[in-house]
């Protein structure tokens, strides 16, 4: 006999946590398709077969985009025609974004970050646009998702002989039980996996907290001939793959990440230069690299098995969307049946 405890706690963590499991599942899956979905959203250039502008003239374009900001990070295109992603961030830790010509440097709209579905999506995946407070609550229902797939497997497991009888539906089951047993069978079928999930999610976000701070605005302003003399460098350690974005970091160094495929579609070799020590430069490949983002985030978004992964991941996200909202009507339908009739 399983403790009705059981049962309560996890039907406690899932009304608290559903809203956010569904905020999770819809920006994860965004995610997943980014670049896919970037050609679709942002505005085409003119500049495909142009050739593109030097980095600082982008960084110039950003500042002067929101001169009251730190450009923090310019997103390169992912393909031809495609706007260049500027971020930068106010003193107060809010961001704005602008869209740049490649080409021309030229600024094709500026605003907050919900004017940039894309963008939105993964500062709330990562930390609900919140800062710290907004990444601990991201790991917090991270670990109840966690629970909720150990409790509700808990709860559910019929023993080994029956396990394919109790995952059935029956054709004969009255209709208002039908959702309650989908729930039941899927959350069963989907509970190892909705584990590895939340795990790994939760060990990719605990390293940004030391990274989710406000910058400064006041910071080291590199000058252009320094930016372009830093990317250079970085590309002359770097050459067999595409930029895929460049960061300037409050304390004047500059980072830039180039794609490397051949360790995955999220890979990267990361050049770090400092302008303050002309011609040094600490290069980083992606097989060097010992974040622990490097093992998570294979991991989370399913890329560790092939290029099918996010697909995986996809249908992952549909199936937590289902129980996140299933679980909840059951909840709001037996308490409406238990009301009184007047």
């Amino acid at each position: 006999m399983k403790p009705h405890s059981l049962l309560v706690l996890h039907r406690r963590l899932a009304l608290v946590f559903a809203p956010f499991l569904v905020l999770q599942a819809l920006t994860g899956s965004m995610l997943l398709y980014r670049d896919d979905l970037a050609s679709l959203l942002q505005p085409a250039t003119s500049s495909a077969q142009e050739e593109p502008a030097p980095v600082s003239a982008l960084y110039a374009a950003a500042r002067r985009a929101a001169p009251d900001s730190a450009p923090q990070r310019l997103y390169l295109p992912p393909a031809p025609g495609s706007a260049v992603v500027a971020q930068m961030r106010h003193g107060d830790g809010t961001l704005d974004y602008a869209l740049i010509d490649p080409a021309s440097g030229m600024v094709l709209s500026r605003g907050s970050i919900w004017r940039y579905p894309l963008h939105a999506a993964q500062e709330l995946h990562l930390r609900l646009n919140a800062g710290n407070f907004g990444l601990l609550l991201v790991c917090i229902y991270g670990a109840a998702l966690a629970m909720l797939a150990v409790t509700g497997l808990w709860h559910w497991w019929p023993g080994k002989r029956r396990v394919l009888k109790a995952l059935k539906i029956p054709d004969r089951t009255p209709q208002r039980m039908k959702l309650r047993m989908w729930h039941r069978s899927s959350g069963a079928l989907m509970s190892a996996a909705l584990v590895i999930l939340s795990v790994s999610g939760v060990l990719t976000a605990l390293p940004n907290f030391a990274a989710a701070g406000p910058a400064p605005v006041d910071g080291l302003v590199p000058t252009a001939a320094t930016i372009d003399a830093a990317v250079a460098l970085a590309g002359a350690r770097f050459s067999d793959g595409p930029m895929r974005d460049i960061r300037f970091r409050p304390d004047g160094t500059i980072a830039v990440n180039f794609r490397a495929p051949r360790a995955g579609p999220w890979a990267v070799d990361t050049a770090v230069v400092d302008p303050s020590a002309p011609g040094t430069l600490r290069a980083i490949p992606h097989e060097a690299d010992d974040a622990l983002w490097t093992v998570t985030y294979p991991i989370h978004t399913g890329s560790i098995i092939g290029p099918g992964g996010r697909w995986i991941m996809l249908l992952l996200a549909a199936g937590l969307l289902f129980l996140s909202l299933s679980g909840p009507l059951q909840w709001w339908r037996a308490r409406a049946n238990r009301k009184p009739r007047s």
